[in-house]
């Protein structure tokens, strides 16, 4: 089996990560240093959303 390292799109100056992984899961990661809740914009949000719904219909 191919093993590729998959894409990483990141949002919210790189404290959402999104790839989606060799089995076809859509991942969702967040990272900041106090693991506090990510806050979004109103362009990430909708961003991040239509990320999800493009990579889920390719499944």
């Amino acid at each position: 089996m191919n093993e590729r390292t998959p894409h990483v799109y990141e949002f919210a100056n790189g404290e959402i990560n999104v790839w989606v992984d060799p089995g076809g899961a859509i991942c969702i990661k967040t990272r900041n240093e106090f693991n506090d809740p990510v806050e979004l914009a109103e362009h990430d949000a909708l961003a991040l959303a239509e990320l999800l719904i493009a990579l889920a219909e390719k499944q």
